[in-house]
């Protein structure tokens, strides 16, 4: 991980996930804290509210998914707020650059 701490890293992945969102339309993102090293963007979009988890990955690791457990915590909450669910994997280098593209994958 060179150095950059693990919430470094987080904040970092979630800040290139918000500004990915505000850049394709999506407006009132907001950063929610669950629980410690837990959070969580909501964002409204044209086609209806999502629910983000982010993972960020320092290269050259790779992202890898959420556990079935995580996912089934984050389609809870999405359903009770009728919000699509969605996973956000971001690779970045030392320097807190994205490396690649975001990948999403819808959860559900």
């Amino acid at each position: 991980m060179g150095n950059l701490s693990s919430t470094e890293i987080e904040l970092t992945g979630e800040s290139h996930v918000e500004s990915w969102l505000a850049e394709n339309g999506y407006s009132n993102v907001t950063k929610e804290i669950l629980f410690p090293r837990e959070t969580e963007i909501r964002a409204s979009g044209n086609l209806g509210n999502i629910i983000v988890q982010v993972r960020t990955f320092v290269h050259p690791n790779r992202p890898f998914k959420l556990s079935e457990y995580e996912t089934h915590k984050i389609m809870l909450r999405a359903s009770r707020h009728k919000n699509t669910a969605y996973a956000a994997y971001v690779v970045i280098d030392e320097t807190k650059n994205l490396i690649g593209d975001i990948i999403w994958e819808r959860l559900g």
